[in-house]
This record gives C-alpha cells, structure tokens and sequence, in this order.
C-alpha cells in the first residue's frame, strides 16, 4: 500500500503542478459561462439600421395589416395608417398596385441596395398559404421568421375580421398563452421544467467530458513512459498491480480537484447577480444530494473506463494506435449520450430503467435520472453493486493485460496474442 501511495501523489503531483492543468481548469468555466451569457448579451443588441422591406399586395387592407405586424406593437401611429412606416427594426413601404415592371423594378432595387427586400402577395398563393419574400440576405433567418410571422398572424386577423370579429375581439382571441411547467418531486412543487433540463445537460456533460478525459490521461500516460522505458525502472520498485492502482487513483484524485473548483467557480456564477442576466437562470438549483452523487459517478465511471484504457495503453506503443484501438471504451459512453434525450423526457419508464442499469451507460444515464427525478432507493443500490462489480472484473482483466503489455514493444498484439497474455499472466 505503500508504495501504491508514492505512485498516488507522484501523478497528483505532476498533474496539478503542469500548465496544462492550471489552464484547462481557469479557462474552462470561463469558456462555459462565456457561452452562456455572451450570446444572451448579443441576442439584446439591435441590427444596426432598420430593414427597408415593401409589401406588394392588391388587396390594400392585407397589406398594410402585414405592415402593422412588421412594425413594433403596439402601432406608433394611432389612427389611419400612412403608406410608410417605420421602426428600430424595420422601414416598410406599401404597394397595392402589383405588375410585371413593379416587380423587375423591385429586383434591381434590392440589387442596388436601395431597399433590403419585397414580399410579393399573391391572392393565389396566400390561398394555398404560400408568399415571396426576395432579398440580397436570405440567410437573415431572424427577418425571415419575423417576415413569415407578420404574413401570417397579418392573414388571420384580415380573414376573421372579413367574418365580422372587431379589432379587440381578434387580438384578444391571437394573444398566445404563456405556459409554465414547474416540476413536481416528492409531492413539493420545484424548478421549472426549462431550468431542470439545463441543469442536468451541464451536470451531464460535465461527468463525460471528464470520464473521457481523465480515462484518456491514463492510456497516454502509460504509453509515454512504456515509450520512455520509465516503466522499466518503476516495476523495479513495485509490482504491476500496484503502478495501475497507484496510476488510477492518482489521476482520478486531479479529476476530482478540478470538479471541486469548478464547483467553486460555479457557485460564484449562481448568486443573484450573475442569474440576473437572464431570468430562467435564477429557477436554477441543485441540491446537495445530486452534487454528492456527481462525485460518486465520476469516480465510478472513472475508475470503469480508466481501467479500459489502461488495459489499451499497455496494448499500443503509439498515440495514433491509441486513437485507432480506444473505440471499445468510447463506444458506451457515446451510446449513453445519444440515450439521454429519451431518458430525461420519461425518466421512470421501463426502457429508462433498464438502461440507466447497465454499468457502462450508468454514469450517465442513472445521474440524469436522478438529476430529473430521484429513482427509488433499490435501483441506485443495484445500480452501484452492478457497477463496482464490472470494475472489479475489469481490473482483474486489464491488471493481466497490463501486467504483460507494458513490456511488449513492437507491433500491436493480436487476439490470440491477447489470450496468451492474459494465461501468462494468470
């Protein structure tokens, strides 16, 4: 145990002490909280000058309701319109008298940057709910959804007011109902459903990216000193056994350091202050029970990846080996990724279940479920029991490979090759 305690604190050492380390921790929670407030911030910045758009319509009541929708509600101009308009957003120009020349002079306008658009309204188009909208920039998306959405709610309130409904009465009746979904565990109303998800999609890529690295930092750590025949002089020391134990748990203890200050920073960008910037935020919380069990997958799903990819690393001499061999091990974390949508939208459903027990998916998979919705008492213990006893026969497997891997130099090993290593070994 000793000796397993020197390897221990001479990787935490090592580790903690690289620049590498020091950045990826620092740059990391910025680069998080810088794409999630960033893009809030830019989202609130108007387009710098106002989209000059003329609607082209002979129905002239049609158009000027398209041209209200356009301009920002409520109207700035109270009683009749005027056949131009304008907002921070838009300048909108009216049209009631459609020909062949209009449109071709349209066209060389939006050529000549004299106006940015023209949406063209055809009685026989809209009759098949169809319109033309002609511009420079048609990959503007946010003008063509509020061009789509002003040609559409504009239609609606035109043909319910040709059936006799007033102003008021078709406003009141497009007004859109604002729903609020508020999550219910444990009979007690909690966050809403918005805040949930986001929450256990951080918390969730969190644990992958750091299985996945930690695990990866383990299998190149071997290969650079099977590489270096630093292990040589090691196994002088101590046994096989005792470098893997000792390898694994001290990267594992950097990979629980840098969550924990990560967890740190993460609580600075949780008071007040900072979930002001955009309101859901502020619904965000996560309990106590969930941090502390983020910690327990993370260490079990380390330690049942790290064992696979040390188990690779004594197989392979190279970094592009490595990448070519490493798919076993990434291959049920990725399928544990592409299983989580389903997993969050019914949590308690049988194929949920039985996913979330398979100890390959788990880390994932069974901490999404508790994030959502804690799963009974039996079904975490289960899902630990099936776990630490996959990890206990894959340590024994990869301790075999490793064991005799680790002084093979040379080509990659076969699976007969493989079989005899680990009869060797045994």
């Amino acid at each position: 145990m000793h000796n397993v305690w020197l390897i221990v604190q001479r990787e935490y050492l090592e580790r903690t002490r690289s620049k590498t380390f020091i950045l990826f921790t620092l740059l990391m929670p910025a680069l998080l909280a810088g794409g999630i407030l960033i893009p809030a911030k830019l989202s609130e910045f108007k387009s710098v000058g106002a989209q000059r758009i003329v609607v082209v319509s002979a129905d002239p009541d049609l158009a000027k309701a398209v041209r209200q929708e356009l301009l920002a509600p409520p109207p700035q101009v109270a009683g009749s319109p005027q056949e131009l308009g304008s907002t921070d957003g838009f300048v909108v120009q009216v049209i009631t008298t459609p020909s062949d020349e209009l449109r071709e002079t349209l066209r060389q306008q939006v050529s000549a940057g004299t106006i940015d658009g023209f949406l063209w309204l055809n009685a026989d188009d809209l009759a098949h709910h169809k319109a033309s909208y002609s511009a420079k920039d048609v990959t503007d998306f946010e003008t063509n959804r509020a061009v789509r959405s002003a040609v559409r709610t504009a239609l609606v309130k035109h043909q319910l007011a040709q059936k006799g409904m007033t102003g008021p009465q078709v406003e009141t009746l497009l007004t859109p109902v604002e729903l609020k979904t508020v999550h219910i565990t444990k009979g007690h109303e909690g966050t809403s459903g918005m805040a949930v998800f986001m929450t256990a999609f951080f918390m969730v890529m969190l644990l992958y990216v750091n299985v996945l690295v930690y695990g990866i930092s383990v299998m190149r750590s071997i290969i650079e000193e099977k590489n270096s025949r630093i292990l040589e002089v090691l196994l002088s020391s101590v046994t096989a056994k005792e470098l893997l134990a000792g390898k694994i748990l001290g990267v594992g203890a950097v990979g629980l350091t840098q969550i924990a200050i990560w967890l740190v920073i993460g609580a600075g960008f949780s008071t007040p202050g900072m979930v002001g910037a955009k309101p859901y935020l502020s619904d965000v919380r996560i309990p106590v029970s969930a941090i502390a069990l983020f910690g327990v997958f993370f260490l079990l799903g380390y330690f049942l990846y790290s064992t696979m990819y040390a188990a690779l690393g004594a197989m392979v001499n190279t970094d592009h080996e490595a990448q070519q061999m490493q798919w076993p091990a990434l291959l049920p974390i990725l399928l544990a990724i592409f299983l989580a949508n389903p997993v969050i939208k019914h949590p308690d459903s049988q194929m949920a279940i039985w996913l979330s027990m398979v100890p390959f998916f788990a880390p994932i998979l069974m901490f999404i479920r508790v994030m959502v919705e804690t799963p009974p008492i039996w079904q975490l213990v289960l899902c630990f029991a099936l776990m630490l006893a996959t990890i206990y026969g894959l340590l024994a497997l990869s301790s075999r490979i490793y064991r005799t891997g680790i002084l093979m130099y040379g080509k990659r090993p076969t699976l007969p090759e493989l079989r005899r290593w680990l009869k060797y070994a045994g």
